[in-house]
């Protein structure tokens, strides 16, 4: 697993990168056969510091975790933990997953824009947009949805609902409370 370790302003000794990438690959082998990358990243303010570890467990799948704290070692101690406790929370999915051959299912492409927010100020629609990315939209029963949509701590989701094929998405609305929309449209 390849690992990239940040820091923002401080400076991360070897002896914790060793103890960061041994922490990771302990807790990731429990869950997954192979891990693509992972990134940590610590920020330095004037009064914390602040943690935040994504995780690429694969092509549909990834794992965030983020905390601030007095030391960095415990930012980094409380992130992982926040990970480890979703982990544990959907332990037998997972690990079906894993010992499973990913499904055939078919990945569709499409575009995800960066718009700026300014929309008064700019008169054109085409000047309004800053980027344009090929984002995948994955193949998903709704339990799955609800999964990814909790460990990679997104604010939203879109997926292909492999239940009724249709489009959907899903956030969490006061905390844990998670809604589903339906498109009704099925590409």
């Amino acid at each position: 697993m390849e690992i990239s370790i940040f820091g923002k302003k401080i400076d991360i000794p070897d002896w914790f990168k060793n103890k960061i990438t041994q922490n990771l690959e302990d807790m990731t082998q429990k869950y997954f056969n192979h891990i693509v990358d992972s990134s940590v990243t610590f920020n330095k303010s004037p009064s914390n510091y602040r943690c935040q570890i994504h995780i690429h467990a694969s092509r549909s799948l990834s794992l965030r975790g983020e905390a601030d704290s007095d030391t960095v070692q415990d930012a980094f101690n409380i992130a992982l933990e926040r990970i480890q406790n979703r982990l544990k929370k959907y332990k037998s999915r997972l690990l079906t997953r894993r010992d499973h051959t990913p499904s055939t299912h078919k990945i569709f492409e499409g575009s995800q824009y960066i718009i700026d927010n300014k929309l008064s100020e700019t008169p054109q629609k085409s000047e309004k947009i800053i980027d344009k990315k090929t984002t995948h939209i994955d193949t998903l029963n709704i339990e799955d949805a609800i999964m990814v949509l909790d460990l990679s701590e997104r604010p939203v989701l879109m997926f292909k609902n492999l239940e009724n094929n249709r489009i959907n998405v899903i956030y969490k609305q006061n905390g844990d409370t998670v809604v589903l929309l339906d498109s009704e449209i099925t590409p």
